[in-house]
C-alpha cells in the first residue's frame, strides 16, 4: 500500500517548486525574481486538526529563520566596536532612567507645604525612637505608601546622630520615668539596680513615644512655616525684567550650546540690560549696530518698548542665531558703515565702536544722529579709555576675546567717554554717561544721548576732525 503524503510533505514540495521556477533567471527574462512569501495555502490546511497545527508550526519555523537570517545580516554590517558602544549607551540610559525614576520615587508626589512638614515631623518622630539601624526601613515604610518625601523624612530622621543621641536617650528616660512613676530617675547604680532592666526599657519606650511625639509637632509647626515662607517668595509673580528676561533666554533654547550660554551669561550678569531697560519712555523702532547674537534688542520687544527691532553685524554666524531667536526681526550681516544706518527711534552701540579706526567711529556716529527721528535716543556702551585698573582689566580681557575668535574686529581704538559725549553734544544731543560695569572688574560706562540733532553736519564733521587731531596728539 503507497504511503500517504501528509499536508506538511505537500506544502514542502510546493515550497520547493516555487523556489526552483523563481530561481531560474528566464522566467524573468535573465533576472533574479524575488522569493515570494510562504503562506498555507487551503489545500494545505484542508487536512485534519494536527496535520494543521504542524503546517502552522512549519511556516513559523520558515519565518523565524528568515528574521534570524535577517538580524544576522544587519549586524555583520556592524562593526563591533559598534556594537559595543551602542550597548554601553543603551545600558547607560537605563541604569540613569531607573536611577531618576527611584529618585523621584523616593522624592514623591510635589505638595504643599502640609505635606512637606509631614514628612519632617514623621521623621524626627522615627528618629526619636531607640531602633538604631531601622529608621531609613521605618521611613521608606511610612513614606512611600503616602507619597511623602521619604529624603527630606530620612534627614529629619538623623536627629538621632551620634552628637545628639545621647542626650536624647538621656531625656527620654527622664520623661518616661516620671510618666509611669511620677519622679525623675537618677542615673546612678542604685536607681538602676532599684528599677532593673524591665523599668529601664520600659521607660525608654513612653519616653520616646512621649518625646518623639512633641519632637514632631515642633518640627511639624516649624517646617510649616519656614516652608510656606519660601514658597511664598518663589511663587511670588516676577516683575517684568525678571520675566522678560526669562522669555528671551527661552527664545536661544535652540541655539548651539556656545551661543547659548554665551547668552545666558550676558542677560544675567551685564549690567546694560538693567540699566537699558530701567530708560524711561518706548524705544520704538530699535536699530542695533553691532547687534552680535541680538539678545538686548530682543529683550527690548520681550518688554514691550520696542515697536520693531532691526540688527547688524559683519559675523554671519551670531546674526543667524539672532535670526533664529527672532524671525520677527530684520538681522542682517553687514559691515558698520554709515549706509547700514536706517532711520530709527533708538539706536544702540553695545561694545562694538572700539573695533573701528576712530574715522570710521565718528563718521558712523554722525549717520546715526542723522537717522534718529525726533525725539530719538542714540545708546552708546564702550570703554571709558582712562588709565585706571578697571580699564587695563577690560582691555586684557577684550584681547583674549579677540585673539579666541570669540569677537572679531579689524582694531580695537579705545577713546575716553569724554571725547565721544563732545562729538554727540556738538551734533545737538543732550548726554548722561552712567556706569556700567556694576558686579563685573570692568571700565564700561553707558552714554544716553537725547534731543533734537542739529543738521549742521559740517559742523559735526569739523568737531570730529578736532577730536581726532587731539587724540592722535
Amino acid at each position: 500500500m503507497p504511503r500517504l503524503r501528509g499536508p506538511s510533505h505537500q506544502a514542502g514540495h510546493s515550497v520547493s517548486r516555487r523556489q526552483s521556477a523563481g530561481a531560474r533567471p528566464g522566467a524573468t527574462g535573465g533576472r533574479a525574481r524575488r522569493e515570494p512569501q510562504l503562506r498555507p495555502s487551503s489545500a494545505t490546511l484542508g487536512g485534519d486538526a494536527p496535520d494543521r497545527r504542524r503546517a502552522r508550526l512549519g511556516h513559523r519555523r520558515v519565518r523565524r529563520r528568515a528574521l534570524e537570517g535577517r538580524r544576522q545580516q544587519e549586524r555583520a554590517h556592524v562593526p563591533k566596536a559598534g556594537r559595543g558602544a551602542a550597548g554601553a549607551i543603551g545600558a547607560t540610559k537605563r541604569v540613569k532612567s531607573f536611577l531618576l525614576g527611584l529618585w523621584r520615587r523616593l522624592r514623591g508626589t510635589p505638595g504643599s507645604p502640609v505635606a512637606a512638614a509631614a514628612a519632617v515631623a514623621i521623621g524626627v518622630f522615627i528618629g526619636c525612637q531607640p531602633l538604631y539601624g531601622l529608621h531609613f526601613v521605618l521611613v521608606l515604610a511610612v513614606c512611600l505608601p503616602l507619597r511623602l518625601d521619604a529624603v527630606l523624612s530620612y534627614l529629619a530622621a538623623n536627629i538621632s546622630n551620634p552628637l545628639v543621641a545621647p542626650f536624647l536617650i538621656v531625656a527620654e528616660v527622664e520623661v518616661g520615668s516620671y510618666l509611669t512613676s511620677g519622679r525623675f530617675v537618677g542615673f546612678d547604680v542604685a536607681r538602676a539596680r532599684e528599677s532593673g532592666a524591665a523599668g529601664f526599657a520600659r521607660q525608654l519606650f513612653v519616653g520616646s513615644l512621649s518625646l518623639g511625639a512633641v519632637l514632631a509637632l515642633a518640627a511639624f509647626a516649624l517646617a510649616w512655616a519656614l516652608t510656606s515662607r519660601f514658597r511664598s517668595r518663589v511663587a511670588a509673580p516676577p516683575d517684568a525684567l525678571d520675566a522678560a528676561l526669562s522669555r528671551t533666554r527661552e527664545r536661544y533654547v535652540r541655539a548651539p550650546r556656545a551661543h547659548r550660554y554665551y547668552v545666558g551669561g550676558k542677560l544675567a550678569f551685564d549690567p546694560v540690560c538693567k540699566l537699558v531697560a530701567d530708560l524711561p519712555g518706548s524705544f520704538g523702532r530699535v536699530l542695533d549696530l553691532g547687534c552680535g547674537r541680538g539678545q538686548l534688542s530682543l529683550l527690548l520687544l520681550e518688554l514691550g518698548r520696542a515697536r520693531s527691532v532691526a540688527g547688524v553685524d559683519s559675523d554671519a554666524d551670531k546674526i543667524e542665531v539672532a535670526r533664529a531667536a527672532g524671525p520677527e526681526c530684520d538681522f542682517r550681516v553687514a559691515d558698520l558703515t554709515p549706509s547700514d544706518v536706517t532711520p530709527a527711534d533708538t539706536v544702540l552701540f553695545m561694545d562694538v565702536l572700539h573695533y573701528l579706526p576712530l574715522p570710521e567711529q565718528d563718521a558712523l556716529l554722525r549717520a546715526a544722529v542723522r537717522a534718529l527721528a525726533p525725539g530719538g535716543r542714540l545708546l552708546v556702551r564702550e570703554l571709558d579709555a582712562d588709565p585706571s585698573a578697571k580699564s587695563n582689566v577690560t582691555r586684557f580681557f577684550e584681547w583674549i576675546a579677540r585673539k579666541t575668535g570669540l569677537n572679531r574686529g579689524r582694531a580695537t581704538a579705545y577713546r575716553p567717554a569724554r571725547e565721544v559725549t563732545t562729538l554727540l553734544s556738538s551734533l545737538g544731543l543732550r548726554c548722561e554717561v552712567q556706569g556700567a560695569s556694576e558686579r563685573t572688574p570692568f571700565a564700561n560706562v553707558l552714554i544716553v544721548a537725547g534731543g533734537s540733532p542739529r543738521s549742521n553736519v559740517e559742523e559735526a564733521s569739523s568737531a570730529s576732525s578736532t577730536l581726532i587731531s587731539a587724540a592722535k596728539a
